[in-house]
């Protein structure tokens, strides 16, 4: 009978040292790269992707995130994901039309005049069709996106509170025919400075201005070198979860409906932190430090719309399929229509 005991102890001891030890290898790996500190809304979000994706497939896939640009720039990133080097990697507004031009679109300025508009284009079937081309003409698959604030106008010299009062403004933008069109079409002066060289050339009076999401503004202490902020919004910022397609088609389709979800779930928890920080934490704090926000009035906004839609629509037309431009237009038009609708009824 001890023998027994103590032989069934020993089977039992053994079994739970190999259970600790021994590991099911995960049917599919993903490594996704993006360029934020793990501090960041975003950053969080892949986070949630991660456990997500990792529980709801039982296992069956493992997710690695690499922050902060540990694999290089969004550029770089999207770059190693085309050709499946990494499975995964963030894209935004400004790098998704170098791997499918038609993509330009989601920069165009006051296309979108909240982040309900844009969202509900994103999940169009009108931009699903175009999610699918850029799948199969680029390899990058786009799975879900965020808005992470809307681009605002600062500058040392006035509020601006509609499109008149951009005239003379030394303006920084970034090197974006668009956002060239955009200042010039106001009569302002746009100036590309390089990002690393933004802050000294604001203290120094090179350029008067720059436009960024109030999350940079706060970020970045732009307040230290600027004056005056108006909430314009005049560029949705989007962050988006982009995928191998290749990488994405070998998988099973309840796993790819999992990758889905879990990209959808992690959108949602980026874009709840930036809205609040976008509309109220970060503004807040810039008052506090000592700059005027304004925020135009419907009618004032109106009139940066006005001034900017010729100039931007013929600016695509000349890159794009005029019939796509066109159609994109008419489809947000259709959703600010619906919207109005939706709370008149």
């Amino acid at each position: 009978m001890k023998l027994y005991w103590g032989l069934a102890a020993f089977a039992g001891a053994f079994a739970m040292v190999g259970a600790s030890t021994v590991t099911i290898a995960a049917e599919f790996s993903i490594r996704g790269s993006h360029a934020e500190s793990t501090e960041s809304p975003l950053h969080k979000g892949w986070q949630v992707f991660e456990a997500y994706v990792e529980s709801a497939s039982g296992g069956r896939v493992e997710v690695s995130i690499s922050p902060a640009s540990q694999l290089g720039s969004i550029k770089d990133a999207l770059e190693q994901a085309k050709i499946g080097a990494i499975e995964m990697a963030q894209g935004d507004e400004q790098n998704l039309d170098g791997f499918y031009k038609p993509m330009m679109i989601l920069a165009t300025p006051y296309l979108f005049a909240n982040d309900e508009e844009g969202q509900r284009f994103l999940d169009s079937d009108f931009f699903m069709e175009v999610r699918e081309k850029m799948a199969k003409e680029s390899g990058l698959r786009f799975l879900a996106a965020s808005s992470y604030g809307f681009r605002c106008f600062t500058n040392n010299v006035k509020p601006i509170k509609s499109a008149a009062d951009m005239a003379g403004i030394r303006m920084r933008v970034p090197p974006s025919p668009m956002s060239l069109a955009m200042v010039e079409a106001m009569g302002g002066s746009p100036t590309p400075v390089p990002w690393e060289e933004l802050y000294g050339a604001m203290q120094s009076g090179v350029v008067d201005g720059q436009e960024n999401p109030v999350g940079v503004v706060l970020d970045y202490s732009f307040y230290q070198v600027q004056k005056y902020l108006t909430l314009d919004n005049h560029q949705l910022g989007l962050n988006s979860l982009m995928i191998n397609e290749q990488f994405f088609q070998s998988l099973p389709p309840e796993l790819r409906a999992v990758v889905v979800t879990g990209a959808r779930m992690a959108a949602a928890t980026e874009y709840g932190e930036r809205n609040y920080q976008a509309r109220v934490s970060a503004v807040e704090k810039l008052r506090g430090n000592g700059m005027e926000v304004y925020a135009p009035t419907l009618e004032e906004i109106e009139t940066f719309r006005a001034a900017t839609k010729e100039p931007m629509q013929a600016y695509l037309k000349k890159e794009l399929d005029p019939g796509y431009v066109d159609a994109v237009y008419k489809e947000v038009a259709d959703i600010r229509a619906a919207l109005v609708s939706s709370v008149s009824e």
